[in-house]
């Protein structure tokens, strides 16, 4: 099921000046997309084999949510697919809204670089000059607000088990978070490395309300959301990401973010520096596909898949929401269309080569699973393997969740990490034989295999 809205033909004026105005425009265009590589002929087959290619998957119900193309604010392709509800009662439309979960990360970053703006914090501020009564003395003293930004601070999360099991209605504030990760030891010392943390963006939430004293979504709601002529009733989560939003919504902050209507260009030039070369800027993830710059944020969870794609230096959006997990579609139609707008590349390859392993696998079994996998020279993507042997394991089919982390083991068989996570689905299973002699195995190849080293000793003790 799909929904299409009509695009809005617009009537131009017989004018002199505008028209030299818009030739101009159109051969500065011209000519970045040439030298990006994205051609107006490549845009229109992308857009084209982009539509062929959703009415195929929508017909098998393999994506579930919306898409948006554009050219800036001319949209090329703007389409729902599935439903809403699991009975499959209410189609999805283009104003469904879907949780974004941490593309919010970039309205918390955005919001420190208007405090910025304005002279009311620094980047390099430790957040003990902000927040005076953060509960950890030494995290408090040490980093600021821009390792914050860049995930390099040290800090971890706050999803645990007991974060989870908390009772409905316990979190109600940014404040409410911090006994789930305050206490932890920092991974590392500040600045000396990368760890993609949402504690971190908690903290920011925390600076924002300190220096404005209001709540970090009566913030984000008058600077953000309201320039912009979002729907103010959205609520976010926490300044870590979640809340419900449309692709409509995402272009139009798309485009403030291309247009400096947000911040200035000074700040946005901030954003999209990879400054620790971790391929991450501040509160914005950073790609380079084949020369092609993009930026933007993900977010993914059980249930929850999307993302903003910005093109730097052309004028390129691409945003695409899902209310099923990343693997669930999602990541399939996120790889078909990067590899149609900006070419393939060893990663989109290695996941496409994973979905003909694990449909050659669901539908003829194992054997002829490796026979397919040594066709593409066991170039398969380990990461997304893992998820289907993972999901087997959860549904409790231990011999097929076995079955699909020994293809990892067939493809990555001089890495140690295979037998490792295959020992754990040995042990998972009840076969403690097999399970100790992959976890020795993987220790052979790499001593210090901690897990290795705890489980056996585990496995000892009973």
């Amino acid at each position: 099921m799909k929904y299409t809205e009509r695009n809005n033909r617009v009537k131009i004026r017989i004018d002199y000046n505008k028209i030299t105005a818009f030739i101009v425009l159109m051969a500065l265009i011209w000519s970045i997309s040439v030298n990006a590589q994205i051609t107006p002929d490549r845009v229109a087959a992308a857009v084209g084999k982009t539509r062929t290619y959703l009415n195929e998957i929508d017909s098998k119900n393999e994506f579930n949510g919306t898409l948006l193309i554009a050219e800036h604010d001319r949209i090329l392709f703007q389409e729902a697919y599935g439903y809403e509800d699991e009975n499959r009662e209410t189609p999805n439309t283009i104003e469904t809204s879907f949780d974004i979960a941490s593309m919010g990360k970039m309205f918390t970053a955005v919001s420190i670089l208007q405090l910025q703006e304005k002279g009311l914090l620094k980047l390099n501020n430790p957040i003990g000059e902000i927040l005076p009564d953060y509960p950890n003395l030494d995290e408090r003293e040490k980093i600021t607000v821009k390792q914050l930004l860049s995930h390099t601070s040290g800090l971890g999360d706050f999803f645990s088990k007991e974060f989870f099991e908390q009772p409905e209605g316990t979190i109600q504030k940014l404040e409410d978070i911090l006994p789930f990760f305050v206490n932890d030891p920092l991974e590392f010392l500040p600045g000396e490395s990368f760890r993609y943390s949402n504690a971190g963006f908690v903290v920011l939430g925390l600076i924002i309300e300190n220096i404005t004293k209001q709540s970090y979504n009566s913030y984000v709601q008058q600077n953000i959301f309201k320039p912009l002529k979002i729907n103010s009733s959205v609520k976010l989560f926490s300044s870590a990401g979640g809340g419900r939003f449309t692709i409509t919504d995402l272009h139009k902050f798309a485009l403030a973010l291309k247009s400096n209507k947000l911040i200035s260009g000074k700040s946005f030039n901030l954003m999209t520096t990879d400054g620790f070369e971790n391929k991450y800027g501040l509160g914005l993830s950073l790609n380079t596909i084949n020369g092609i710059e993009i930026y933007g944020h993900n977010g993914g969870a059980p249930g929850v898949s999307g993302e903003v794609d910005i093109t730097k230096n052309t004028p390129i959006i691409i945003i695409s929401l899902s209310n099923r997990s990343p693997m669930d579609g999602w990541a399939q139609v996120r790889t078909f269309i990067r590899n149609e707008f900006f070419g393939e590349t060893k990663e989109s390859i290695q996941l496409v080569n994973t979905e003909e392993v694990i449909k050659t696998y669901k539908e003829k079994g194992f054997d002829l699973a490796k026979v397919k996998m040594n066709e593409l020279n066991n170039n398969i993507s380990d990461k997304n393997t893992y998820h289907y042997a993972e999901q087997y394991l959860h549904q409790q089919k231990f011999d097929k969740a076995i079955e699909v982390m020994n293809l990892i083991v067939e493809a990555y068989s001089n890495e140690w990490y295979p037998y490792s996570y295959l020992a754990d689905f040995y042990l998972e299973s009840g076969q403690k034989e097999e399970a100790i002699f992959n976890y020795k195995k993987s220790l052979d190849m790499n001593p210090e295999n901690q897990r290795a080293i705890d489980q056996l000793a585990l496995i000892d003790n009973k």
